[in-house]
């Protein structure tokens, strides 16, 4: 097929790629790995957990948790090393709040399913928060969903959640809140691997080795995952096409730091990253190949500005195919061959420096170019040839300035006021359909279309003592349609969604106020509420029939298309405790109840007062570890969701469930290893079968992760 982005940009990208740069953390906050690293149960290891992270994300400056007027989960290493979790997605279920657009692994998901939100506000294919590895953008460029597969759990230092909107400091995607996930620095003289084996013939493997030698470090990573998969049809509802639905990733890192001076450093990253997936029937699968290369600086001048650029690269090609299933689901047929290049250019300036002891001010500018297209293949009736040739992409530009004041009246009492400015423009958007048959080409060419918003935000924190910290603050924050939903078309089983150039951004207004309370010692408390309210959501709309050509008609039962309509509100509480009555043992709880409503939907009022679709009204983590080196380390974590709707008529329920997963784990010695491990982890414990998915036209339902039992070993050198 053709790619007229991917060919007309081939060396551009070869050039650009060779020489994009990004900044991390300089040397002085990292963190070190040493045999500490693996869990070993004793008391050392549990007072250093209680220790306070630095957080980044909520302000793009490091800050102690203590000070930070937000809720902020932080997901530490060993955290990771004591969760049955195999990827990041799964692993970041246990923060209140956080949902895909399915309830499902990205083990098995489709990645344009895979979009993540915060506190309920919309769950869509699109994310609604934005995610960030080592404070560089990671939502796709093109579609905003999240390729969770793409950081291995062994490179990551710490996962920092933000909820409530961030666009007041990183502009777009935030509206829910900001995930930063932090992988770790290189050490001196480090190598260590994994190696884990699994039912559904499964098999993760990672190596990892870093070197520091005077003012250079570098690293180097290779990881690979496979697994057979599962069904993910109801038994009852399978037929000849239902097959597992398997996947296979590749993942390569590297990274070279250098820091001439105390006050200084460089560095330059990148990594490559191949996947393939089938889902779940023969002839739909999809693939994807990625490339990411960074590089940046941070100085520190003697005046006491803190200087920090960075810039980054992202190259992508995703391969999607889509079939027809016929309703005994004995067979299909394929409906669109589909290819999406895209590639993204960024940076960002950054400059901080406390004024007199009271104001530490942070100043910035950032930018980005993404261009990316749809190039699909469109197959007759009997799915057995291309008779036509369908091109749809544009061109994104973002520009944005912030600046914001941390102020701190007294020693107990901060104020943090921040504003952004940013504008962004799509333009050289187009459409060509081509007749195979007859050579007949329908060019259409969408207006350039240019868009503002202003963020503000707005927090206070109070410490009236050591024990009790009270928070609040309001603020404003936007997203703007991705090129995914202004020009691609796609299709799931029966129903077609079409994209929609005159989008225009989504508006959220919120607020919170919370608590952080430690009543006594070993106990640690939080609580918050929120109110979040969302203008013009982008939304699927029903059309009537006749449809639009571009829907293919007559073969699908349901059509839609992108639209800014209506407003949503989101409002809830979010609750956590954790106590650690002794050092080998140590209980949590959290919880979310979230009210999200529909107040508003002018292309259809009978969905006014209705829940939105896929946020459940409650959940809840449970969780319990005992952590003895000499016997057994043990974590157990249960998770429940309640039920939600499939559909915004709220009328195809998905049911409630529980799961609980179980990690064991216990320290080992090997000749010539200075540290081992071996584990073992059972996922849905009690083989629970629930619901993530059920489609509108036929009814059919799909299933979440089934039991699953992995495990294997850590070994350092």
């Amino acid at each position: 097929m053709a790619c007229k982005a991917g060919s007309r940009l081939h060396p551009v990208i070869l050039i650009v790629a060779g020489f994009a740069v990004v900044l991390t953390c300089d040397w002085s906050s990292r963190i070190s790995w040493g045999a500490s690293d693996l869990p070993q149960g004793t008391a050392e290891t549990e007072d250093a957990l209680r220790l306070e992270p630095v957080v980044v994300s909520a302000s793009r400056i490091e800050q102690r948790l203590r000070d930070v007027p937000a809720n902020v989960t932080v997901i530490t290493k060993e955290d990771i090393r004591k969760s049955a979790a195999r990827t990041v997605d799964d692993l970041l279920r246990q923060v209140p709040g956080f949902s895909l657009f399915r309830r499902s692994s990205t083990l098995v998901n489709n990645p344009p399913s895979q979009g993540v939100s915060l506190r309920g506000i919309g769950p869509s294919a699109t994310s609604r928060t934005l995610v960030l590895l080592d404070g560089v953008p990671f939502n796709d460029p093109f579609g905003g969903w999240v390729y969770w597969s793409k950081v291995p759990l062994e490179s990551i230092d710490r996962i920092e959640v933000t909820r409530g909107g961030g666009s007041a400091v990183y502009g777009n995607y935030a509206l829910g809140g900001v995930i930063n996930i932090v992988t770790r620095r290189p050490e001196a003289q480090v190598a260590q691997s994994k190696l884990e084996l699994g039912t559904r013939n499964t098999v993760d493997a990672d190596l990892l080795a870093s070197h520091v030698m005077g003012p250079w470090a570098a690293s180097l990573e290779g990881s690979f995952f496979r697994t057979d998969g599962f069904k993910v049809v109801r038994e009852d509802q399978r037929g000849a096409v239902d097959i597992d639905a398997d996947s296979s990733h590749e993942t390569f890192n590297g990274r070279v730091e250098y820091r001439p001076t105390v006050g200084s450093s460089l560095f330059l990253g990148g990594s490559f990253f191949h996947e393939d997936r089938g889902n779940g029937t023969p002839l739909q699968v999809n693939s994807t190949e990625a490339g990411y290369v960074a590089t940046g600086g941070r100085l520190k001048t003697a005046e006491g500005s803190d200087w920090q650029l960075t810039l980054f690269s992202h190259l992508q090609t995703f391969h999607n195919t889509f079939s027809r299933i016929f309703n005994n689901r004995n067979s299909e047929a394929l409906t669109i061959d589909q290819e999406v290049p895209s590639i993204a250019l960024g940076g960002s300036l950054q400059w901080a420096k406390r004024i007199f002891p009271q104001h530490l001010l942070t100043a910035g500018i950032d930018a980005r170019w993404i261009e990316g297209e749809s190039d699909d293949g469109v197959f007759n009736s009997a799915g057995t040839t291309i008779t036509a040739q369908r091109n749809a992409g544009g061109v994104q530009t973002f520009f944005g300035l912030f600046a914001q004041d941390i102020f701190t009246l007294t020693p107990q009492l901060e104020l943090t006021a921040a504003l952004r400015f940013d504008y962004w423009q799509n333009s050289n958007g187009f459409r060509t359909e081509t007749d195979l048959a007859s050579g007949q080409v329908t060019q259409t060419d969408f207006r350039s279309k240019s868009e503002t918003n202003v963020s503000p935000k707005l927090a206070i924190l109070y410490r009236p003592t050591d024990d009790l910290s009270l928070r609040g603050s309001f603020y404003q924050a936007f997203r703007a349609p991705t090129l995914n939903e202004l020009y691609r078309q796609f299709r799931v089983q029966q129903v077609v969604t079409l994209g929609n150039s005159e989008l225009g951004p989504e508006r959220l207004t919120g607020g919170e106020v919370g608590a952080d309370y430690v009543p006594a010692t070993g106990w640690l408390a939080k609580l918050t509420g929120f109110w979040n309210e969302l203008e013009d959501p982008i939304s699927n709309v029903t059309l009537p029939k006749p449809f639009p050509k571009d829907c293919g008609d007559p073969f699908p039962p349901t059509c839609r298309r992108k639209e800014n309509l209506g407003r949503t509100r989101s409002r809830g509480v979010e609750a956590e405790l954790r106590y650690t009555p002794s050092p080998p043992w140590e209980f949590s709880v959290s919880y979310l109840y979230n009210d999200s409503t529909v107040l508003s939907f002018p292309a259809d009022p009978s969905l006014e007062g209705k829940r939105v679709l896929q946020v459940p009204e409650h959940m809840y983590t449970l969780g319990m570890r005992y952590l003895n080196a000499a016997v057994l380390n043990a974590s157990v974590q249960g998770r429940f969701v309640s039920a939600q709707f499939e559909d915004d008529q709220n009328t195809a329920e998905l049911g409630s469930f529980f799961v609980v997963d179980v990690m064991l784990w216990r320290p080992i010695s090997f000749p010539k290893v200075s540290v081992g491990e071996i584990f073992l982890a059972v996922e849905n414990l009690f083989d629970t079968t629930y619901a993530v998915g059920k489609d509108p036209s036929t009814g059919v339902v799909t299933t979440g992760t089934p039991l699953l039992v992995h495990g294997g070993i850590r070994i350092r050198f």
